[in-house]
């Protein structure tokens, strides 16, 4: 019994997932996403009561994953270098596996105060201690002279802005650079994500 209701559990997660990705939140129906889970709607309601907690938990999991991911980077125990560029191949990739997430963000997070403000909420605290530990390791380097004087925070919107935007373009870019398969697309997103590696190490040089 358990096992069934875990896999209808993660049914109507994964419909609601794509219904929110392409309908937007106020344009998703309760009735769709059941539809899309193949279940009725009366057993959606009976696991999700409204379409907020459907929301909220699809964007808690992803914060999980991105959690998850940070703590990864900072199990290798790799000098200040090595970890910069986990960071940006782990969020790059991330990404890459989430493509629709970076417009979604914006459209139904960013530009929404409420929701902006319960984003915030729930991602910082998990974000706290890869930042923490990560500023540590970038101060103890600008001590040394090994680095630039920039400011942490311009670090981290570099990695965020040059991986993101790599994905908001990619509906233009495949069509302008006729990257018409998986493998021309495969091939064009880790030449990218070794540009934008490069990129960042090399602003970084003193």
């Amino acid at each position: 019994m358990r096992k069934i209701e875990t896999e209808s559990k993660q049914k109507i997660l994964e419909a609601a997932e794509a219904e929110f990705l392409e309908k937007g939140f106020g344009n998703a129906k309760i009735v769709s996403i059941a539809k899309r889970a193949g279940i009725s709607h009366t057993m959606l309601h009976y696991y999700y009561s409204t379409k907020e907690e459907l929301f909220q938990r699809i964007f808690k999991e992803k914060v999980q994953l991105l959690s998850q991911m940070f703590n990864v980077v900072l199990e290798q125990n790799a000098n200040f270098t090595e970890t910069l560029r986990l960071l940006i191949e782990s969020q790059f990739n991330f990404v890459a596996k989430n493509p629709q997430l970076p417009m979604f963000v914006f459209r139904e997070i960013l530009s929404n105060e409420e929701n902006r403000h319960w984003a915030i909420q729930t991602l910082y605290p998990h974000l706290l201690p890869f930042l923490t530990a990560f500023e540590k390791m970038f101060n103890a380097e600008l001590s040394k002279g090994t680095i630039r004087p920039v400011t942490f925070q311009n670090l981290l919107m570099n990695v965020i802005s040059l991986n993101i935007s790599t994905f908001i373009a990619m509906p233009m870019l495949k069509e302008a650079l006729q990257l018409n398969s998986n493998e021309k697309i495969e091939k064009f997103l880790a030449e990218r994500l070794e540009s934008n590696v490069q990129f960042i190490l090399n602003a970084l040089r003193p």
